[in-house]
């Protein structure tokens, strides 16, 4: 003697499929979140001597995919009037990129000098916050 619960397959099918959904806005925004706090901090950081302020306001962050409208970090419209040879990179409906970059066309000679560099840093000294931050996301 006993309950039996039975649950059509469908229904299961359709809470995992919310739950996914779910989830992946939640890691958009976690990541979003994180992407903001690396351009801020590269901003802060960044070694380099202002002289115009393009360099420093055009340092920006990007987060794409799962289907998700992409997320663009802030930048001055003097900045963004340099921006001439970004690449960009898109997640898709699997795949998520965060991506830190510069706008203006001698922030790839910034970052490779190794004198000024700031963006590679201030990333690899975030990813354990990162991950901090998608575990506690998923824990409980």
């Amino acid at each position: 003697m006993g309950i039996h619960w039975v649950t059509p397959p469908e229904k299961i099918i359709d809470g995992l499929d919310a739950y996914h959904k779910k989830a992946m806005v939640a890691i958009h925004a976690v990541a979003t979140r994180w992407g903001q706090d690396v351009q801020n901090q590269a901003r802060a950081n960044a070694p380099w001597q202002d002289r115009t302020a393009n360099a420093r306001t055009g340092i920006f962050f990007v987060v794409d995919g799962f289907g998700l409208p992409p997320i663009v970090g802030e930048m001055s419209e003097s900045a963004m009037m340099y921006m001439s040879d970004v690449v960009a990179i898109s997640g898709d409906a699997e795949n998520l990129v965060v991506a830190v970059g510069h706008t203006v066309f001698y922030g790839k000679f910034l970052e490779v000098s190794g004198k000024w560099a700031i963006i590679m840093s201030t990333i690899q000294g975030n990813l354990k916050n990162l991950n901090a931050q998608l575990q506690q996301l998923f824990a409980g």
